[in-house]
């Protein structure tokens, strides 16, 4: 999901295909019945657009290289790791895997991994954007390339804003609404809609890390500059905890749209029960799938308070350190963020480029293209320190803490003081852990 995507647990098919791969210049193959030194082995989660992108690249890498063969494996995104983390304690791992970015610093950081740098020079690196490179590097050195992203921004129903009297919405970045506007947007709508909540948030299970994006706004960090230590306690951390904390108090939000809960984004819109849905690009299928009208919506930006920000979505691809296809394998990944490719591929799945070149051009997304270039400027709020924060190698013990928390301050009361004070101090223990 992004990073941790409800759209793909469920929609990805467990099961392996194959496909095969011609002869390249400078590799010559040995083996091409079956995994051997010609062969590369790549698991990956998808939904069926995705899946069906990845099979139609590699059909494109075999009609120009010769010879070679990748065997694609597919598995559910809720299975990818525990899969993996076996596979790669047996020494049975493939040679390249789907990473999202919360996940890849764990990976990375244990050595799991093989190490891009002699295939991504510095003018390579150069070609992506500053904060999705730091996203796939571990002390300095890349582990991943950075495939993909994605972010969220605020779809909104027209219909709806027009019955409570609502008649512009920001259409540039810098005009995104602030909290304040935000807060009397949604209770415009409380009070003139009957049955329908204001908005509904992507922050659904391991979505959790999505409030990071409100920490973000208000100035604070989740953790310190060297990424030593907690930083949430902070007057900016309780302003961002209070604040959406408000969104269940003030019945902003539907009470089953909480951090543990199975109504997603997508569901709640498509269904009207919502005025506005924080959703990723990422959905955009969905919702065209679900027959909503396409005329009854649009998208805006996030809203800001001190800063403009967005979440850390989409997926880089890795290769294991223990491949017997380096050379391969780096050819592979290269060919994935090549230009064209990547355009190919975000087109067809309507995701984000992670070259600047092609976030700053015309894509031609197979689904809503007239709302992406507001996904696309939402992305450049991203940035190296945000990346940063999340893209540590014990982020997955911290996003756990922060599900359990976010609940409890969300549906059962729990203090913004002690809900900040409980991240901080797993936050603490997982930094101490590794």
């Amino acid at each position: 999901m992004s990073v941790t995507r409800r759209a793909l647990i469920g929609a990805a098919v467990a099961g392996a295909g194959t496909v095969g791969f011609a002869r390249r210049s400078g590799f010559t193959p040995s083996n091409t019945g079956s995994a051997g030194a010609d062969t590369l082995t790549f698991a990956l989660w998808g939904t069926e657009a995705e899946t069906a992108s990845f099979r139609s690249l590699a059909r494109t890498y075999e009609r120009r290289n010769r010879g070679i063969r990748v065997q694609i494996k597919v598995e559910p995104y809720q299975q990818m790791y525990t899969n993996m983390d076996a596979l790669l304690a047996g020494g049975r791992a493939p040679d390249l895997f789907r990473c999202d970015y919360a996940n890849l610093g764990m990976y990375s950081a244990s050595d799991q991994l093989l190490d891009l740098s002699p295939w991504f020079g510095e003018t390579e690196r150069e070609a992506f954007l500053p904060a999705l490179w730091e996203a796939v590097c571990h002390e300095g050195r890349p582990y991943a390339v950075p495939h993909h992203t994605d972010t969220t921004a605020v779809l909104y129903r027209k219909d709806m804003f027009e019955r409570a009297g609502i008649t512009e919405v920001p259409a540039r970045l810098e005009d995104a609404w602030t909290w304040d506007e935000f807060g009397e947007i949604c209770a415009r709508l409380s009070k003139k809609l009957d049955h329908v909540y204001p908005f509904t948030y992507g922050w659904q299970q391991a979505g959790a890390f999505r409030w990071l994006t409100w920490l973000w706004e208000a100035g604070g960090h989740l953790l310190n500059r060297d990424l030593s230590a907690p930083a949430l306690e902070s007057a900016a951390g309780l302003r961002a905890m209070r604040f959406t904390q408000d969104f269940f108090r003030q019945g902003w939000v539907p009470p089953n749209s909480s951090v543990k809960t199975a109504s997603y984004p997508d569901s709640l819109f498509n269904a009207g029960t919502t005025a506005m849905a924080f959703a990723g690009d990422f959905l955009l299928p969905q919702i065209v799938a679900g027959g909503l009208d396409p005329a009854l919506y649009g998208v805006t930006y996030q809203p800001r308070d001190r800063i403009a920000a967005t979440d850390l979505g989409g997926n880089a691809v890795v290769a294991t350190r223990t491949t017997e296809n380096p050379e391969l394998a780096a050819d592979f990944l290269k060919f994935l963020v090549s230009e064209e490719i990547m355009r190919r591929y975000c087109e067809e799945t309507v995701v984000l480029p992670t070259r600047p070149a092609l976030l700053q051009s015309r894509l031609d997304y197979a689904e809503r293209p007239d709302l992406m270039p507001v996904f696309a400027d939402q992305a450049t709020t991203l940035t190296p320190a945000m990346t940063g924060e999340v893209a540590v190698p014990y982020f997955g013990r911290i996003n756990a803490a922060l599900q359990d928390e976010l609940e409890a301050a969300f549906v059962s009361g729990q203090s913004a003081e002690a809900t900040l004070h409980k991240i901080a101090e797993a936050t603490r223990a997982a930094i101490a852990a590794q």
